[in-house]
């Protein structure tokens, strides 16, 4: 685990453990916006490495990903897929990947969604069940962070506006992108599409 993790997670934790009635509940929901924001965090964060962007970009990377209401999770690992060199397949393992990805996410997804929106899940989820959801969120988290660490020396759970310290870092992207209009247009054309 990442110290990064550990702090984003505590939050978490304290939930899970808690005695409060709707403490798994609320710790499922936090838990599946952290899996999302770490997503976007990465994806931001390889963007914000091209040489083309500085810290006076910040407001219109940011402003282009907040446009763009169809970007959730699946989205930002197609977009990191179709930038990095490596796949998060690649990154975190096919055994992980296939699990997570093929498995476990619709099914959390569904529930989140359901439960996000003051719905019956059809599903009579107790705290256990939703125990066991988050510790499959928080796994692949932890598992992402380190690979990502390992890979990119970043976990998605800090500050994504910030340049690495590696000086050719972008030069084995996939494709070049110089200006938020570039950016703008890689996402639709990349990561919009299912």
């Amino acid at each position: 685990m990442t110290k990064g993790y550990d702090d984003d997670f505590l939050t978490v934790d304290l939930l899970v453990k808690s005695n409060s009635k709707t403490g798994r509940t609320d710790a499922f929901i936090v838990a599946y916006t952290k899996l999302e924001r770490q997503a976007r965090r990465i994806f931001t964060y390889i963007i914000y490495q091209y040489p083309a962007f500085s810290f006076r970009n910040y407001r219109e990377i940011v402003d282009t990903i907040a446009s763009k209401a169809y970007l959730d999770f699946p989205k930002f690992l197609k977009g990191f897929d179709a930038l990095y060199p490596m796949s998060i397949e690649s990154i975190v393992g096919s055994s992980l990947y296939t699990s997570f990805i093929g498995t476990d996410f619709q099914r959390i997804k569904g529930y989140r969604n359901k439960i996000i929106h003051g719905q019956i899940t059809g599903r009579n989820l107790n705290p256990d069940d939703l125990k066991k959801e988050i510790g499959i969120i928080s796994n692949w988290c932890s598992k992402l962070a380190e690979s990502m660490m390992t890979i990119i020396s970043y976990d998605g759970f800090s500050d994504s506006i910030r340049k690495s310290t590696r000086k050719d870092f972008t030069s084995s992207y996939k494709i070049s992108i110089s200006t938020s209009q570039e950016l703008d247009t890689f996402i639709e054309s990349r990561m919009k599409k299912k």
